[in-house]
C-alpha cells in the first residue's frame, strides 16, 4: 500500500501543463500521459537510495545512475509468472521509446538477494542487455526496499523444491535524472502509454 500522496506542483505540475500548452499548438489534442489512471505521483517520503552490486560484479548506488531517469522494478529471477510479465512490458517500452531509449537506465532491483547473485541476474536478463539487474546483501536488498517502500515477504512452500517464493508489489518506478523518485507505474499500462510517461523526463 503506497502511502499518501501530498497535492504538487513541482515538476510534475510542471510537465503536466507542459504537455497540455504543448498540445494546444497547432489545434493538436494530444493527452497529458501523468494524466493515465496508471501513473501515481510519489511523495518525498520514497528516497531511491540503495548500495548494491550490478549483474555484472561492479558497485551500484543510487549516484551512479545520476545523469539518466531510472526505469525500475523490483522482482526475483525464479517469479514463474507476475516479473516475468512485467520485464517483457518493461523490455516492450523500451522499444516503444525508439532511439530515445538509451536516454534512461532500466534497472530489475532483486527482493531474493539469497538466490539472485549476479550471476543468476544476468542470466536472467540475457534476454535485453539494455536492463540491468541489481542485488547485494540480504541487508542492502532489504535497506533498498524500504527506502522506496517496496512491500516484499518471502512465502515458504513445503512441498515445492523452490523452498520458498517471494510475495512482492507490482509496479515500476520512475526517477528523475537526479536520483529523486516521482512516479509509480502500474504494469497493467501499455508500452506505448509507458514510453510517453518516460519521454517527459528526458524532454
Amino acid at each position: 500500500m503506497l502511502p499518501p500522496r501530498p497535492v504538487k506542483t513541482s515538476k510534475l505540475g510542471f510537465l503536466a501543463a507542459t504537455v497540455v500548452m504543448l498540445a494546444g499548438i497547432g489545434g493538436c489534442s494530444q493527452e497529458d500521459p501523468l494524466s493515465n489512471p496508471g501513473v501515481i505521483e510519489l511523495s518525498e517520503a520514497f528516497e531511491g537510495e540503495f548500495e548494491l552490486v550490478d549483474h555484472n560484479g561492479e558497485p551500484a548506488s543510487d549516484d551512479r545512475f545520476e545523469g539518466k531517469p531510472v526505469f525500475a522494478y523490483y522482482g526475483f529471477a525464479s517469479c514463474p509468472d507476475v516479473c516475468p510479465a512485467a520485464l517483457s512490458v518493461m523490455s516492450a517500452s523500451l522499444d516503444a521509446m525508439g532511439g530515445d531509449a538509451d536516454k534512461v537506465q532500466p534497472l530489475f532491483i532483486t527482493v531474493d538477494p539469497e538466490r539472485d547473485t549476479p550471476e543468476v541476474l544476468k542470466a536472467h536478463l540475457a534476454f535485453d542487455d539494455r536492463i540491468l539487474g541489481l542485488t547485494g546483501t540480504p541487508e542492502a536488498a532489504e535497506e533498498a526496499r524500504k527506502s522506496m517502500k517496496v512491500y516484499a515477504a518471502k512465502v515458504e512452500l513445503e512441498d515445492s523444491a523452490m523452498g520458498y517464493t517471494m510475495n512482492h508489489q507490482d509496479l515500476f518506478y520512475v526517477l528523475d535524472d537526479e536520483g529523486t523518485p516521482v512516479l509509480a507505474l502500474e504494469t497493467s499500462m501499455t508500452p506505448k502509454d509507458i514510453a510517453s510517461v518516460l519521454k517527459l523526463w528526458i524532454s
